[in-house]
């Protein structure tokens, strides 16, 4: 599955945390005029291509709970709140929790080292405990193979064992779907069990989830991806093995769900029936920061961000560039946001930050991103956006870099939070690319690519673009 994009993640939460105070309750007449609110915003989503699954709860109550436009579009199936979708990276959660439950159980303990299960661990990966696996400080890299390469468990552990750590273990942090997937590998050796069978018996069932998991699920209506306008499929579709996917992707992404099933999930956690409140601590505890001075933190599957509320939002997102799905819980403000798509476009992945917006500031208007079919970006128009983004990232002049956020990116990315935490983070690309040079530009539909050299070596930055009602390309989203 794709990285649980940071920078991405930063950049839409900061729309629902830089807000005015909210109160503690809504109102009857708040919350159906939210209600309403979110509604019209999403169907306005729909009438621009939006096809997905959407629920909203606030203090204990749905608010909406809906599907739009198309699960299958050569069968004309339309998406509802029961669709079957994969829900990506947010696996990790259930992985996490798994190793709670079996902690619980007395069967193994967080601090446990990686050489208590495996034979013939290397000396640099002997002191690797659980815990740094699932706070991604154990030093592994983010992937080994492709989501759906056949591998045996074997065959896994000894391609991970053998791989060189990006630093030793507990002094960093990269996110690693490998380290997910060994914890996947340890829950079936202590458990004596499949990955999903235990997840099943001691998460899913509990919770009232019966349209989660791999394949053991009757499932329902499974939503078909799709890749802009070409069918890519389903995932159950790919190659897998008899017990789901193989360790390339399981136990760290790819579990099936729906957004009822997920808000289930969420009322389960709220109580004591499947963790205690010891487990519950450790799974949201803010163990290890995502990257120096990023402000949020990584727990056992989920991330935890400060608000100016001091409040905090615990949230994780996951895709693989078809479906994407996220999942935002503000539990001290009773806030849940779930959404699931198969057609992701980056602009969908701050409806949650949208939504959040609604609910938080009373004033806030979402805006839709109207993209044009007739007026195709060219290579010359994403030419002279590079042109004008490195002439801004060379200078350390402040104003040509709000100069440049005012007039090259749209406004509803723009307004998504304030101005300074703009200059933040043209700061770090000022400080990563100045002096490089652009090594290549590559245009797709509504992405621009742009690799730079630069003397600690080639920098990668996506920028999703829009062309404008003014004829002008502009940054709708951006990751480094």
């Amino acid at each position: 599955m794709t990285k649980f994009l940071k920078l991405a993640l930063i950049v839409s939460i900061l729309i629902s945390c830089k807000q005015q105070p909210v109160i503690a309750q809504a109102t009857g007449e708040n919350s159906s005029s939210n209600k309403e609110k979110i509604a019209n915003y999403l169907d306005q989503l729909e009438d621009n291509g939006f096809s997905g699954s959407v629920l909203v709860a606030q203090h204990g109550k749905i608010l909406l709970e809906k599907g739009y436009g198309y699960a299958d579009r050569e069968n004309k199936v339309k998406y509802t709140e029961k669709t079957v979708s994969t829900i990506g990276s947010i696996t990790k959660q259930f992985t996490g929790a798994a190793i709670l439950t079996l902690e619980m159980q007395g069967k193994l303990s967080v601090t446990d080292k990686l050489s208590t299960y495996f034979e013939n661990v290397p000396n640099d990966k002997k002191d690797i405990t659980l815990h740094h696996l699932l706070t991604h400080s154990a030093g592994l890299p983010p992937a080994i193979g492709d989501d759906y390469e056949e591998i045996t468990t074997d065959e896994f552990i000894e391609k991970t064992l053998r791989r060189k750590l990006l630093f030793e273990p507990g002094t960093g942090y990269e996110y690693s779907n490998v380290g997910y997937s060994v914890l996947g590998i340890i829950i079936e050796k202590l458990s004596g069990m499949s990955y999903e069978a235990y997840l099943s018996e001691n998460l899913w069932k509990p919770a009232g989830m019966n349209q989660t998991g791999y394949q053991m699920p009757s499932f329902g209506n499974i939503a078909v991806g799709y890749r802009k306008d070409r069918k890519w499929g389903r995932t159950t579709e790919r190659a897998w093995a008899n017990d789901g996917p193989y360790w390339h992707l399981k136990a760290n992404g790819g579990v099936l769900s729906t957004v009822q099933d997920m808000y289930k999930w969420h009322e389960a956690l709220l109580g004591n029936k499947i963790l205690n409140e010891d487990a519950k601590t450790k799974l949201y505890g803010k163990h290890v920061e995502e990257g120096e001075g990023s402000g949020s933190y990584y727990g056992y599957g989920w991330a935890i961000f400060p608000t100016p509320r001091n409040t905090e939002l615990i949230a994780h997102n996951g895709g693989n560039g078809v479906f994407f799905a996220d999942m935002w819980r503000y539990l001290e403000e009773g806030i849940t946001i779930i959404i699931m798509t198969n057609s992701v476009k980056r602009s969908y992945e701050r409806i949650t930050s949208q939504i959040a917006g609604i609910l938080l500031k009373p004033d806030f208007i979402p805006e839709v991103s109207k993209e044009s079919a007739k007026n195709p970006i060219t290579g010359e128009m994403a030419d002279q956006l590079v042109k004008d983004f490195m002439n801004a990232v060379n200078t350390d002049d402040q104003n040509n870099w709000k100069t440049f956020l005012e007039l090259r990116t749209l406004s509803s990315f723009f307004n998504s939070f304030p101005l300074e935490e703009h200059l933040k983070f043209f700061k770090k690309f000022h400080e990563k690319l100045q002096g490089g040079k652009v090594a290549e530009i590559k245009l797709s539909e509504d992405e621009i690519e742009l690799i730079v050299e630069t003397k600690e070596g080639p920098q990668q930055i996506l920028f999703n673009v829009i062309l404008a009602s003014d004829g002008m390309v502009k940054i709708d989203g951006v990751e480094m």
